[in-house]
């Protein structure tokens, strides 16, 4: 045993591998759609507007979901949290599979969206207490990589199904391997027996007091949308608005997004060497100035755009999450992450892309992209310009003249 009673960090690595491969699936599930988008509208004759919905459906049920499921892990324990989570996700993607009206998919989109919340908050717990404290940063990481890696094999996975089969038949498909990784890991999986802590509304009241606090969720929203927003409506700028067929789309989409994964590493550099604030608001700033010529350009110069975008946007995470976990200091510094996270993600990753596809289904879809990339510039000019008056005051507090 390691110190502290923790095994060491080379015997927890399958059970990592384990947690990993849920959480991949669990971020299957909700990203799938965006490659898929094109065929959906195809077979079914809805807008854009109603495509970018798809997203705000599974937020609107993710919301709520990440922020109780304390209460429920404080109830069944954090492994059978994570067991019931990727078993209602898999059984909620069977009857999606099988829905033919817009009420029903709508439905069975926010159930997907409550069941895969329950997740991520008990699939973190889990790691850090099987992993000892001076490898938690190594355990995190290794879970990081499931999303990267969705965003990458999701385009490649769409291309299968329509290729062999039916979107319906590899929904069905992804539903099932939910199912049955919730048997293996209720079987298997290790670690998760400690109960979960119901969030203290106190503590949130005290967050929704700040100011901060909201150009935090401003920014995060933006960021969001500029990440997740933006890769669930590429497919079908590509395919409608540029004419590619639909596999060249999806092999683009993923061919993005694979120098995505390092990103992060020279990111976090930079937030050290030119602090935090600044490579936050810098980030998102390019992400919104390489936001715009997705939905003007075409040919080799969009090309460049789909390539540069992501890389660039993706590096406003670290040092974010660095600010926003000095909100409340030491003791509060989590919860900050934990209620403004899902809220951001409503936003950014819900109604974005919907507002998207209205854009499209009112005038053109690129125009859609313009507007979302001018809503980052701005955002990131207005917290440039706030977060740099506030520096002022505080040397000016600091300042034994005044």
């Amino acid at each position: 045993m390691a110190d502290g009673g923790y095994l060491p960090f080379r015997r927890v690595l399958p059970q990592l591998a384990l947690l990993s491969s849920l959480f991949l699936l669990n971020f299957l599930s909700r990203i799938i759609f965006a490659p898929l988008l094109p065929q959906i509208e195809q077979e079914l004759g809805f807008g854009h507007t109603v495509s970018g919905s798809f997203f705000l459906w599974i937020s609107v049920g993710y919301f709520p979901s990440v922020l109780t499921s304390g209460f429920v892990s404080a109830r069944i324990t954090f492994k059978r949290t994570i067991v019931l989570s990727t078993l209602a996700a898999g059984c909620v993607l069977v009857i999606l599979a099988h829905c033919r009206t817009m009420t029903g998919i709508r439905a069975a989109l926010f159930g997907l969206g409550l069941a895969s919340g329950l997740y991520l908050p008990a699939g973190l717990s889990t790691i850090t207490g099987m992993v000892a404290p001076t490898f938690w940063g190594r355990g995190i990481a290794v879970h990081e990589l499931a999303p990267n890696i969705g965003f990458i094999i999701a385009p490649l996975i769409c291309g299968v199904m329509v290729r062999w089969s039916t979107w319906r038949h590899g929904i069905e498909g992804i539903g099932v391997g939910l199912i049955v990784m919730a048997v293996l890991y209720g079987l298997k999986g290790r670690g998760g027996r400690d109960r979960g802590v119901p969030p203290d509304l106190a503590v949130f009241r005290v967050f929704l007091a700040m100011p901060q606090f909201w150009l935090m969720i401003l920014l995060f929203s933006l960021a969001i949308c500029s990440t997740m927003g933006i890769y669930a409506m590429l497919p079908l700028l590509l395919v409608t608005g540029q004419g590619m067929d639909g596999d060249s789309a999806n092999r683009l989409l993923s061919l993005s997004r694979f120098c995505t994964i390092i990103m992060p590493v020279p990111a976090g550099w930079l937030g050290d060497r030119y602090g935090n604030r600044r490579v936050m608001v810098a980030a998102l700033l390019l992400a919104g100035l390489l936001t715009i010529p997705l939905g003007l350009l075409s040919g080799g110069p969009l090309l460049a755009a789909v390539f540069l975008q992501p890389l660039v946007a993706v590096c406003f995470f670290p040092s974010a999450f660095a600010v926003l976990s000095t909100l409340g200091g030491k003791k509060l510094g989590a919860a900050a992450v934990s209620l403004s996270i899902p809220m951001a993600f409503l936003v950014g990753g819900g109604v974005m892309p919907t507002l998207i596809g209205g854009i499209g289904d009112h005038f053109d879809l690129g125009a859609g992209f313009v507007v979302a990339g001018l809503a980052m510039t701005v955002a990131a000019v207005l917290a440039a310009v706030i977060l740099r008056r506030e520096a002022r005051a505080r040397g000016a507090e600091h300042d034994p003249r005044s």
